[in-house]
């Protein structure tokens, strides 16, 4: 688990924490709950990457022509995303130009979920029992999920940078 011994900015966030009253085994579960939130974005990110990607894709290379070819490529295309996992996400973006800069972090990041979605409350579980140790697991899944805010961030980017290549001299600013 990463994360800061200081808890400084975990306290900042959260001053509850410091409370002798606090639970902090409903804490460790509240706070699994808005990592997971935080990734749950990140892939209805990596989702907008993808369809807007290959829309630009078919766009340039002229296979899309019409209103009705767009439609029907984007109902496609959103259904293949929406089915896809976040690591087959990640493989259908590996040669997206828009993300290469980042595709090392979103593998990195990718391990950790499958670690919290397959194996942390089994693995984390003997951590339940120590107020110190508890905080340490919360302290690592806030670091966890500022750096999966900032992988959000720069994909949602990218989708913008795709869409203003689609829509070129559509100012897009307000939406």
């Amino acid at each position: 688990m990463e994360g800061s011994s200081s808890f400084s900015l975990l306290f900042e966030d959260f001053p509850e924490l410091r409370a002798p009253e606090a639970m902090l085994e409903k804490e460790v579960l509240a706070h699994f709950g808005l990592l997971f939130s935080g990734y749950a974005l990140l892939e209805t990110g990596l989702q907008n990457c993808y369809i807007f990607w290959q829309l630009r894709t078919l766009q340039s290379g002229g296979r899309i022509s019409d209103q009705a070819a767009w439609e029907v490529s984007y109902d496609f295309l959103e259904r293949h995303a929406h089915a896809s996992t976040f690591g087959t996400l990640l493989k259908l973006l590996s040669n997206c130009v828009f993300l290469s800069a980042y595709q090392g972090e979103l593998d990195d990041l990718k391990k950790k979920r499958d670690y919290f979605a397959h194996h942390f409350f089994r693995e984390e579980n003997d951590k339940m029992f120590s107020r110190a140790a508890m905080l340490q697991l919360i302290d690592g899944m806030d670091s966890l999920r500022r750096r999966v805010k900032v992988a959000e961030q720069h994909v949602d980017s990218a989708a913008f940078a795709m869409i203003s290549e689609i829509y070129p001299g559509v100012d897009l600013s307000e939406n």
